[in-house]
């Protein structure tokens, strides 16, 4: 996810390609209240396009959403920079998580174990995916040099949260990226929102008590499941580790 600078008070994020995007200009759309840009940021074609609109020097949209990092920081320069920020599961919740969600839409692992899953799943199977989602490093194997990158370009172009602390994930954004200081008055002018903060945290509240009500997908620990989902996730444990660094520095700053 891209942070970019404020162009109305409402976000403006990509959305999946439909029938606006075939326009060679930017649009603002609105879809059941949510307004976008008609770019698809979820495609390296989508990027090229975006690229080739000048989405970054629009100054239109808050925020870009995307999970191809690499192909999205080719929309910005020196002139045009921005700052990445994510929300990070652990290594082991995700991936478990995943196998219960195969489970239910994949009809070729229907009622597969967790180990057959993972001896039999193929690339179903997570696999160090923020390690290969931050150095680009898509397919083939992976080595400790992957590590240090890895660390390396979270540390350096990303403000991390944790999906095991979305209360002070909020705080750390919020402060980062001071979305809530200000407000758009109607005339173009921002001015001072500390009197909105108040139904904005309140907000916050409501939307992350709904997320902290369900349990994560757990594996009893020394189980052969959990072995092997560590050993196929050994390097994201590590990078996970750092980031927990991270996130607890930025939240000092916070505090």
């Amino acid at each position: 996810m891209i942070h970019t600078p404020d162009f109305e008070s409402n976000t403006f994020t990509s959305k999946c390609d439909t029938a606006p995007y075939q326009y060679q200009i930017l649009l603002v759309e609105e879809d059941d209240g949510k307004r976008f840009v008609n770019v698809d940021t979820s495609t390296s074609s989508g990027l090229e396009r975006a690229k080739s609109l000048n989405l970054a020097t629009s100054g239109v949209p808050d925020v870009v959403i995307s999970t191809i990092f690499h192909d999205v920081l080719a929309l910005y320069n020196q002139e045009n920079r921005a700052r990445a920020f994510v929300v990070l599961r652990h290594p082991l919740e995700r991936a478990i998580s995943k196998y219960y969600s195969d489970l239910v839409s994949d009809p070729e692992v229907a009622g597969m174990t967790l180990t057959q899953y993972i001896r039999e799943g193929g690339a179903r199977v997570e696999n160090n995916y923020v390690t290969r989602f931050l150095t680009g490093q898509y397919g083939g194997a992976l080595g400790m040099h992957h590590l240090d990158m890895a660390r390396e370009v979270l540390r350096r172009k990303f403000v991390v949260g944790l999906a095991s602390d979305l209360p002070g994930t909020v705080k750390v954004f919020d402060y980062v990226f001071q979305w809530n200081n200000r407000t758009d008055d109607g005339s173009g002018k921002y001015v001072d929102a500390s009197d909105e903060m108040a139904n904005i945290y309140s907000c916050y509240d409501d939307i992350l008590g709904a997320l902290s009500d369900k349990s994560p997908p757990t594996v009893e620990e020394g189980t052969e499941g959990w072995k092997l989902l560590m050993a196929q996730n050994w390097l994201d444990l590590k990078v996970y580790e750092y980031a927990e660094f991270l996130f607890n520095q930025e939240l000092k700053q916070v505090n």
